[in-house]
């Protein structure tokens, strides 16, 4: 498995807004923000798809709510928050959250979803909602799952539908 970020405000100088339209799927988004990150992510994932490992057929299915390559030659999973932009990539089925790490009240939320602990810190919680989210991106129960802070200011999980290896390549695709 292998993890690509960018982050959004650097990326977007680099790449055309009519590329980024092209691999639009037509979805609305209440915000151009949330409609300009979307379209990173579906811009990085077909483009990483055809450049890195040669999937022929890039075209994105919906298929119980969850994007899949109609080939299935690799499955995918696209998170974004704040400026960041993440696309994991791998053999087997993946779900992947990405969270920018900021003050919340943990203890309500973490309650509201039936998980107790007394006085949470900052990574206890964001290793909890990214594996939930991760958990929701992949659609059933994972098989393994990893979480880690990730440069400094995020907290990022992945889940599978099969063994995961414990290290992975994170590449930042601008630098």
């Amino acid at each position: 498995m292998e993890i690509f970020y960018v982050e959004k405000s650097e990326f977007l100088k680099h790449v055309k807004m009519a590329d980024l339209e092209q691999v639009s799927d037509g979805r609305q988004y209440k915000s151009r923000e949330k409609y300009l990150e979307h379209l990173c992510g579906l811009y990085l994932v077909k483009n990483l798809a055809k450049k890195i490992y040669n999937v022929k057929n890039s075209e994105i299915e919906i298929v119980g709510g969850k994007p899949f390559f109609k080939s299935r030659e690799m499955f995918f999973s696209v998170s974004h928050s704040e400026n960041l932009v993440v696309v994991g990539v791998a053999k087997d089925d993946i779900g992947l959250d990405v969270e920018f790490v900021k003050s919340r009240d943990f203890k309500k939320i973490m309650t509201h979803y039936d998980f107790e602990i007394e006085n949470p810190t900052a990574e206890e919680f964001y290793r909890f909602w990214t594996l939930h989210e991760a958990e929701i991106k992949l659609g059933r129960t994972p098989v393994s799952k990893f979480s880690i802070p990730f440069l400094q200011e995020y907290y990022l999980s992945c889940v599978s539908s099969s063994p995961m290896v414990s290290s992975f390549d994170v590449v930042n695709l601008l630098g």
